[in-house]
């Protein structure tokens, strides 16, 4: 999609190409290692499309990679990927997840010149070229809030903003530790547009003026709706306005799907139901579509969701859970002075000490083959991992 900032008719002109949450050595529940690498692919399809089209920099805005579970030669490989972009100019403003401090990558690194890091929690100056300045800062630790409160840019011609930043008027989950924005706080603050990370989904807001950008992660990191667009952005700036280009780079899907269960007696006929449903819930099936299966419903026999998908016939990569219809009354059951009531007893203190869901969902299933073998029914011992 090619967008119109105000009326850019002046000869002098650049060219940027805007990323932002790529979480590079980020960890995934399906495919683990592969997507890792994948991801280090993406940023090398980025890289030469900036090359091609010939921009002066490239701004990242933000968790580029995943401090918290970098591997050792994450850095190596940013930094020759960004040395051999030169004399392109590469500008990094820190996110929450990769934040400067004393031991990240950012700091221990040694980067090559065309490399610019935001190191200050406060907004930083660098001139692109005559009349187009880039601010910029890094998103601290454990900090949120605001960051543009009382800020009033002092350089004439274009002010432009590189921020990883949540969307103040759309608040969402997991945006407590990082710097919120809103559009009217980037118009007071004198930034002309704004080049924003944080938000998955590639936007450009508000609607009737838009000056602020996000363009969505590269590539998808968990379920999301069909109509989600991960993008990099062309940013064509001049003195009188900018161009938008949103660029789509994600070669992955990863949607989510419920399937009910209810009545299945066995993985088999479970997998069936599961691979029926597949087909008809998600927009094509190949190799390229990861789905997060959810397992709901009263099954007649205990089911293990890895050895029902493990099951199931698809090119896509599958993973899930169970949410499934506990089929007894617990509370009735810890009531009866009998083996069964003090077996449901003991497994209600497991279940009141869960972590979380996962781990309350194994000891329910775990419960519920005790109470069939109790019954005199067939169970199957694996089911309770």
């Amino acid at each position: 999609m090619y967008t119109r900032i105000g009326s850019p008719h002046n000869r002098h002109s650049i060219h940027l190409l805007h990323l932002s949450d790529l979480h590079l050595d980020a960890p995934f529940p399906a495919l683990g290692l592969e997507r890792r690498a994948d991801l280090r692919a993406t940023l090398g399809r980025i890289l030469a499309l900036a090359r091609e089209r010939q921009v002066a920099a490239v701004t990242i805005a933000g968790d580029l990679y995943e401090q918290d579970y970098a591997l050792p030669d994450t850095a190596a490989f940013l930094a020759q990927q960004f040395a051999r972009l030169a004399p392109i100019a590469v500008f990094i403003a820190p996110g929450e997840r990769d934040p400067y401090t004393n031991d990240s990558l950012y700091a221990l690194t040694h980067w090559p010149e065309n490399v610019t890091i935001f190191s200050q929690g406060q907004l930083t100056p660098v001139e692109l070229t005559p009349g187009i300045t880039l601010w910029g800062a890094t998103c601290p630790p454990a900090r949120g809030g605001a960051t543009l409160d009382g800020f009033q840019c002092d350089r004439p011609g274009v002010n432009l903003l590189l921020l990883h930043a949540a969307d103040a008027d759309q608040p969402a989950t997991g945006a407590e530790g990082v710097f919120t924005v809103s559009a009217s706080a980037i118009r007071a603050a004198g930034f002309d547009f704004a080049l924003l990370g944080h938000h998955h989904a590639a936007r450009l807001w508000p609607e009737d003026a838009p000056r602020c950008l996000y363009p969505g992660s590269p590539e998808p990191l968990r379920p999301e709706a069909k109509d989600v667009r991960h993008t990099v952005t062309l940013v064509t700036v001049q003195e009188a306005g900018c161009a938008v280009e949103h660029i789509p780079i994600n070669q992955w899907r990863h949607r989510a799907a419920q399937v009910d269960v209810s009545g299945c007696s066995s993985v088999a006929e479970a997998a069936a139901r599961v691979q029926a449903a597949l087909t008809v819930a998600l927009d094509g099936v190949d190799d390229r579509l990861i789905c997060e299966v959810t397992l709901t419903g009263a099954p007649d026999a205990p089911l293990e969701t890895a050895a029902v998908l493990a099951q199931v016939q698809t090119p896509a990569h599958l993973y899930g859970q169970a949410r499934f219809t506990f089929p007894y009354d617990l509370e009735r059951l810890a009531q009866e002075q009998t083996v069964r009531g003090l077996l449901v007893r003991r497994f209600q203190g497991n279940l009141s000490g869960s972590t979380d869901e996962a781990e309350r969902q194994r000891h329910l299933r775990a419960l519920a083959v005790a109470l069939q073998a109790l019954e005199g029914k067939p169970v199957e011992y694996y089911e309770i991992a």
